[in-house]
């Protein structure tokens, strides 16, 4: 991971703000929108008086490619592979790292699959992927207060919660945020990100980070879906002279959100997995949400990303 912070050596008592990239390898230009932000905030610190107030109050954490073999893969050999590289038992490959957090991990098997060689299969358990297991320590020993989880495409932003269609009880100020982001984007180049609850405004997922940062440590999560809108406007193939128009889009939103990290950040209020008062809470959730699936479900009607 990559830590941005006037004392980066230090670990301060400042809220962490946690930028996620590429957890599926096929969605490219999520794994490019962290890193130009981190450009950003890094070359502009010297000479832009918002992004210096930023970091000097936040610990920001990027974390740019989550899915490393699966990229290479999809790079080197095709171009559509969306899971890990991990050889699974039946001789197939790959875990849906977005499917393999623990909080409603398997909690039906329509927001993800049991069988291997699907391409929202889960995994064998919670956390039993070495990246999804990395993510995890990020979070245990950092102080986490708000986190983004890139993927494409839909132009959506996506709050908890995923894995069933009811409200989470801080749905409204997740609604706002979601908005206010979405707000800032159009305002760069009308661009419409529609804002709204993963499940009801995408699909069901269960296992997904985003669920696991919100269900766990209860912070401001959203995964945002990045530009086309569709695959008739090409899908998972943005061309080289869109990254940056998409980058610049999403720079006022992801701002944002740092600004009210530090606005609302509570020192009495540790988010770290080490946390007992807090860290058994967030486990007492996990174990709630951890069951087994309905046998015979099946995914369907939706392409997946």
């Amino acid at each position: 991971a990559l830590k941005i912070s006037d004392q980066p050596g230090l670990a301060e008592d400042e809220p962490g703000v946690a930028l996620i990239g590429c957890h599926h390898a096929r969605e490219w230009i999520s794994l490019e929108v962290p890193l130009l932000i981190g450009k950003h905030l890094l070359e502009n610190y010297s000479r832009n008086s918002q992004v210096k107030a930023l970091v000097d109050a936040a610990e920001i954490w990027i974390v740019p490619l989550v899915n490393p073999d699966g990229l290479e893969y999809s790079i080197l050999n095709y171009r559509l592979w969306r899971k890990n590289r991990r050889l699974n038992l039946d001789g197939s490959y790959g875990v849906d790292l977005n499917r393999n957090y623990s909080y409603g991990w398997a909690y039906d098997d329509l927001g993800s699959s049991p069988e291997p060689d699907s391409a929202v299969f889960r995994g064998t358990a919670p956390f039993s992927e070495p990246e999804t297991e990395a993510i995890k320590t990020l979070f245990q020993t950092r102080r986490i207060t708000a986190a983004i989880s890139y993927h494409s495409y839909s132009q959506l932003i996506l709050y908890p919660w995923g894995y069933v269609d009811q409200p989470t009880e801080d749905e409204l100020l997740l609604e706002q945020l979601a908005e206010d982001m979405a707000a800032l984007i159009y305002q760069v180049n009308g661009r419409v990100y529609q804002a709204g609850r993963a499940a009801s405004l995408l699909y069901k997922t269960n296992g997904d980070f985003t669920d696991w940062a919100y269900g766990f440590y209860r912070i401001p999560a959203f995964t945002i879906e990045l530009p086309p809108v569709d695959l008739l406007q090409g899908g998972f193939w943005n061309a080289e002279e869109d990254i940056q128009p998409i980058f610049q889009e999403n720079l006022p939103a992801v701002l944002y959100l740092i600004n009210w990290a530090i606005s609302s950040f509570d020192r009495t209020r540790d988010t770290r997995g080490h946390s007992d008062r807090f860290f058994n809470r967030g486990l007492e959730k996990e174990k709630e949400n951890i069951v087994k699936g309905r046998p015979g479900a099946a995914f369907k009607g939706k392409e997946i990303w």
